[in-house]
């Protein structure tokens, strides 16, 4: 499970893609390492996220919050249900 500490790195390395469309895009490009998922995730999303990360090599962490805290983590006046970690 990613911490709040682990997410705080990652977004001051500025290596990070920001939101459900965008991870999915830089997925389908190969270009992410991790993706980091809130515990409110939809499961149709996760099951997308699963079949994806068969196919590519990356891999699939829970945070321990929902996306109002995973939004706020990131310095985002929004909700973030996908925050994805670039090579």
């Amino acid at each position: 499970m990613v911490t709040s500490r682990d997410i705080a790195g990652y977004v001051k390395s500025k290596k990070i893609v920001i939101g459900s469309r965008e991870v999915v895009k830089n997925v389908k490009k190969g270009n992410l390492i991790k993706i980091i998922k809130a515990t409110n995730c939809p499961e149709e999303t996760n099951k997308d996220l699963e079949r994806y990360a068969k196919m590519s090599s990356f891999e699939i962490e829970e945070f321990e919050g929902d996306s109002k805290k995973l939004g706020e983590m990131c310095g985002k006046p929004f909700n973030v249900l996908l925050l994805g970690v670039k090579k």
